[in-house]
This record gives structure tokens, sequence and C-alpha cells, in this order.
């Protein structure tokens, strides 16, 4: 990778976390915030779902735990 190269993991994290941010909130459960938030993305392939599914699981046990 090369320095103007983003890393996509990084990428698909600051991807979920920006649009979580500006969002309403999204529901309570994982699955069901999962479902709302994941019906705005368009265009990827398998490869990034799997990477903004890991990056939305992440931000959202990061926001469960804050909200304790």
């Amino acid at each position: 990778m090369t320095d103007h190269e983003t890393d996509p993991n990084t990428e698909a994290a600051r991807i979920v976390g920006e649009s979580t941010t500006n969002e309403k909130p999204l529901p309570a459960g994982l699955e069901a915030a999962w479902a709302k938030w994941a019906k705005s993305i368009k265009g990827v392939d398998e490869r990034g779902w799997t990477l903004l599914r890991a990056a939305f699981e992440a931000e959202w046990w990061s926001r469960q735990q804050d909200n304790r």
C-alpha cells in the first residue's frame, strides 16, 4: 500500500462512524440497527459489506458501553 492509498479497514470505520453520528438515532438492537443503516449503502461488494459490518458492530458496541 502506498502513502496515498487508504486502508480499507480504516475507511470502513470512518464511514460508519461519520454516518451513524449524523443520522437519527438507530434502533437499540444490533440487528435492527444494522438493517436500518445498511439500507442506505449501495454498490458495495462482499468484502466491503464484511468490513462495514465489522466496523458497524464495533461502533455499535462502543456506543452501548458509552451509554451505560
